[in-house]
């Protein structure tokens, strides 16, 4: 059964996902997730994001983890204005597929992020191990026990 209700859930988390279509949370990740890819510093030129292929938000005690899946393209503006208007991607500019996962307290302030965008090759897969630590950053260890956290045991009585 299990089986079955993943594949579920995870189209039903993707379904309808463009620009317009996504939640006001999941805007905040991808405008979260721009800002921080414009400010790594081999990025020289600005690019604009041309599609969203998943979006997937997840509310949890310590607040919303985000986790996104888009595509970025390059435009003729220097990397410092890119959120212009005016800045349209090219239709020769180098393409990235990138991977965001952003932590949002219940006030939307950033918790932790990563973001992911290397340049698009035939064949990429994510590398996702950070995601995880993103997604629990800002949790209460205090109110989650897993198997393990308390590790011991006690004699049986004598008979």
């Amino acid at each position: 059964m299990w089986q079955l209700l993943v594949p579920l859930a995870l189209w039903l988390g993707t379904e309808g996902v463009g620009g317009t279509n996504l939640t006001e949370v999941q805007r905040k990740g991808l405008q979260v997730a721009l800002e921080e890819f414009h400010k790594h510093p081999p990025v020289k030129w600005a690019f604009q994001e041309i599609g969203v292929d998943s979006a997937v938000d997840m509310p949890l005690p310590g607040g919303t983890f985000v986790k996104l899946e888009f595509k970025l393209q390059q435009t003729s503006c220097p990397k410092k204005n890119w959120r212009k208007p005016e800045c349209k991607a090219k239709s020769n500019g180098r393409k990235r597929k990138c991977l965001a996962c952003v932590k949002l307290n219940p006030e939307h302030k950033v918790l932790s992020r990563m973001v992911h965008c290397p340049i698009q090759t035939p064949g990429q897969e994510f590398q996702e191990p950070q995601c995880s630590k993103v997604k629990w950053a800002g949790e209460d260890s205090e109110g989650s026990y897993f198997p393990g956290h308390f590790a011991f045991s006690k004699g049986l009585p004598p008979h």
